[in-house]
């Protein structure tokens, strides 16, 4: 059994899926678990092998990254193609476990520094175009969802598509919190929030309760009567970060650069591992890793452990 056919394989992807739904995986990671496995037994087809043996998918792994596929890329697919194979093998289409051990692509990790605060500044800058500073002053949507939006990230971490995913239900702006309902891996949490963070959300929810389309239930909405997508969110920020000349900026950096501003304002790690979403210290590492020597020095400058 565990020489799978491709036909086969293939006819079981429904099953698998729900399967998948059951466990109450996301639509974005069924959806991308299905096309890595579906290309995967595509060209298995094409180079006439059988699809569920170790030199197989490791032939494959090796062609995607000599075609130029990035390394994270080759991972997830490899991932994807895995964790199949493990549901073939749990609901009793295989007698072993074909990629037990296989281990994943190695991942680069490059340093992603944080933005300045001079930066952070000159990005809410542009949400303000005129130069006015006066608070009843009346912007258009765009400005004032995105400066909410750069002061939420900013300061929590929080993720675009956690941005993207609230809705008004999910604000309790009197007490500072902000409620996400389903982040990555399905785990929802509570996020706190300052008050100048609630002051821009509410100078954001005033405008937006006399656009046309107000009673949609996202809380973010664009300019043409509907809601805003991630690849628009993600434009908009990227635009506003070329007019001040912050080069190969990605919303991105706004996590990266919460995650520093936290540590260097004497936070905790296990509360920022919580605000963030985290589970696992290595993402903790990875995201405040750029500044880690220049926290420390700081640090040790204030214990001042020399001094005898």
């Amino acid at each position: 059994m565990t020489d799978l056919t491709v036909p086969v394989a293939r006819a079981l992807l429904p099953e698998w899926r729900l399967a998948l739904t059951a466990e109450r995986k996301s639509p974005k990671t069924i959806t991308l678990y299905l096309d890595s496995v579906g290309r995967y037994l595509t060209w298995v087809e094409t180079q006439d092998l059988p699809p569920m043996r170790r030199t197989t998918l490791q032939t494959w792994i090796t062609d995607m990254l000599c075609l130029g596929r990035s390394p994270s890329t080759a991972r997830i697919r490899q991932q994807a193609v895995r964790r199949y194979a493990a549901w073939l093998l749990a609901v009793g289409h295989l007698d072993t476990a074909p990629f037990q051990g296989m281990k994943s692509p190695k991942l680069e990790q490059p340093v992603v520094e944080p933005l300045t605060v001079d930066q952070v500044r000159a990005l809410l800058h542009t949400c303000r175009p005129d130069g006015a500073t006066d608070p009843e002053q009346q912007r258009p949507l765009r400005h004032v969802r995105d400066e909410a939006i750069i002061r939420l990230m900013v300061e929590t971490g929080i993720r675009l598509s956690e941005v993207i995913a609230l809705t008004a239900q999910d604000l309790n702006l009197d007490a500072g919190l902000i409620t996400i309902q389903r982040g990555k891996g399905g785990r929802g949490r509570v996020i706190p929030v300052g008050p100048a963070t609630a002051a821009a959300i509410r100078a954001y929810l005033g405008v937006r309760k006399e656009q046309r389309h107000a009673d949609r239930d996202e809380l973010w909405l664009g300019e043409r009567g509907c809601g805003l997508a991630v690849d628009a969110l993600y434009r908009s920020l990227r635009r506003r970060a070329e007019r001040v000349s912050i080069t190969g900026f990605r919303p991105h950096h706004l996590r990266h650069t919460a995650a520093h501003r936290w540590l260097a304002a004497g936070g905790s790690e296990s509360g920022l591992m919580a605000m963030a979403g985290w589970t696992r210290v290595e993402m903790l590492i990875r995201y405040t890793r750029a500044n880690a020597g220049e926290r420390a020095a700081a640090e040790a400058r204030r214990l001042d452990l020399g001094n005898l």
